[in-house]
């Protein structure tokens, strides 16, 4: 039975909800953790890459073991917050005013007040929600909440703040976007801020972030154990400081990859992610959990010194093209493990296509939950997939987005990208293509060229044209998904038509 779950109400921020049971042996909900690394390519996870992958990753190989990987998962961007956008709310932010780059704080949040989040859908089922890490999806300050006489410190190379005191109030974060309890900051360039639920609470160093948050998860973990076992279950999103720069592993990671401090803090993400394996294991929580272990794009070229690691033998993109900011498949195919014991099958694999914004309609459909035509209009279930099934109604086609704003769409075997160069600060970037007169659009074919070489779009100019009217079709009804049609926040041209005017005067 298909159970209604209503809308957050925008003028209060309030969830009218209706708790239903989930059908399972026990008839106990699933706690949830799901963990987004921050820049983490899929070829960091040793288990993923195992020819050419030279980081040990003892915690997460261990979840590959126990759960099921996901081989063709992908994010909706290239870059931060788009992907978290369609992570929390199952819709593609290049529907939104992002049409490309990040949020840089400060501003109205970008998922709109009356939008249902994944937050939302586990506080209808009685789920307490918690956030700890990287938010960026903007939020607003109101610094007449401060003290008064509050100290502004300044930046520094071991403190990045966001130029806010301590004491001001988050207007907009997280707990008005389906979360009860929120620790973290922003994004990486103001992370010393830390905001405990909605006020920034104390400055840290750099360098203590990901154990200041590692601990805060355990530490929660060991709090809600008791309601869990109790029938209260937990839902929490990690998003991550690491392997994002600053790359700043702690001392005792320090040297212990021999692939420089990349190496180290990619190392370190995966000892995190470790602690929550010991804290679910000591609170007898492993059972009945959904770990899932993800990652918002691919691994940062500039930031971890990839041609370096390159020439060490190490691939942070595995054999996939590209990385962070590309349009190519390393800037977001990404990992997707899942483990959970009580229904997923140990050493499992799923091969069909999925996005991350496939998140919240699987978890709709495990909670028998009906979505309105105007939430997750992006996101496909493949809840059927867990049993080790084919999914009669897989993920057909999907949409990819770099930092730019360049489009690609691959339906099936067939990706047509709508860029001459990667869409991003890969080279050849797209200026470097045009000027190497490199054709306008890229056709690969996924299944015969997966590391995409061979560039079809001259010898497949029927595949072309279906793909451009695919993608387009996607833009005007707002929506990739049956439904009733949606408006989209803002005009979308899918050719960048402006942008190519703009380099083709520069190239003049």
């Amino acid at each position: 039975m298909l159970i209604k779950l209503l809308k957050p109400v925008a003028a209060t921020h309030l969830l009218l909800t209706i708790f239903v049971p989930l059908a399972s042996a026990n008839n106990t909900k699933p706690n949830v953790v799901f963990v987004f690394a921050d820049d983490l390519g899929y070829g960091e996870v040793q288990a993923l890459n195992p020819e050419r992958g030279l980081i040990p990753t003892p915690h997460l190989d261990q979840l590959t073991e126990e759960g099921m990987v996901f081989t063709d998962a992908h994010t909706t961007s290239a870059v931060c917050t788009p992907s978290r956008y369609g992570l929390l709310t199952g819709r593609y932010a290049w529907r939104t005013r992002l049409q490309s780059g990040v949020a840089k704080g400060g501003n109205p949040c970008l998922i709109a007040p009356d939008r249902m989040t994944l937050g939302h859908l586990f506080q209808g089922q009685g789920y307490h929600t918690a956030i700890f890490g990287k938010w960026h999806l903007d939020y607003q300050y109101d610094t007449s909440t401060a003290p008064k006489g509050a100290t502004v410190r300044k930046k520094s190379k071991t403190l990045y703040l966001s130029g806010k005191p301590i004491g001001t109030r988050v207007v907009d974060g997280p707990l008005t976007r389906g979360f009860d309890h929120f620790f973290g900051y922003h994004h990486g360039r103001s992370m010393s801020s830390f905001v405990e639920d909605d006020r920034i609470t104390k400055e840290i160093e750099i360098i203590d972030v990901l154990p200041e948050l590692t601990q805060s998860v355990t530490d929660y973990i060991d709090a809600k154990a008791a309601d869990a076992k109790a029938g209260k279950p937990f839902f929490v999103y990690f998003p991550m400081s690491s392997p994002h720069s600053p790359v700043v592993p702690s001392k005792d990671w320090q040297g212990k990859s021999g692939l420089g401090d990349h190496g180290d803090f990619v190392m370190q993400t995966d000892a995190s992610v470790g602690d929550i394996i010991k804290a679910l294991e000591r609170n007898g929580l492993t059972e009945n959990t959904i770990l899932v272990f993800s990652s918002d794009n691919g691994t940062s070229g500039p930031a971890s010194n990839i041609e370096d690691l390159k020439r060490q033998g190490h691939y942070s993109s595995a054999h996939f093209r590209g990385e962070k900011t590309a349009i190519w498949d390393g800037g977001h195919r990404v990992p997707f493990i899942l483990r959970w014991p009580a229904r997923v099958q140990p050493k499992s694999e799923f091969n069909q296509m999925i996005s991350v914004s496939d998140v919240i309609a699987t978890f709709a459909e495990l909670f028998e939950v009906e979505l309105d035509d105007d939430t997750a209009e992006d996101s496909i279930s493949f809840l059927s997939g867990l049993d080790g099934k084919e999914d009669p109604n897989p993920r057909q086609a999907i949409v990819h987005h770099s930092s730019s704003g360049r489009f690609a769409v691959r339906q099936g075997d067939w990706k047509l990208l709508l860029a001459p160069g990667s869409g991003g600060a890969t080279a050849p970037t797209d200026s470097q293509a045009i000027r190497q007169g490199l054709p306008e659009m890229q056709l690969y074919n996924m299944k015969d060229d997966v590391s995409e070489n061979t560039n079809l779009v001259a010898k497949y100019p029927q595949k072309v044209e279906a793909l451009v009217a695919l993608l387009r079709d996607y833009v005007a009804e707002g929506r990739s998904t049956p439904g009733a049609a949606q408006t989209n926040d803002a005009e979308i041209d899918i050719m960048k038509t402006h942008r190519n005017q703009k380099k083709e005067r520069r190239e003049r």
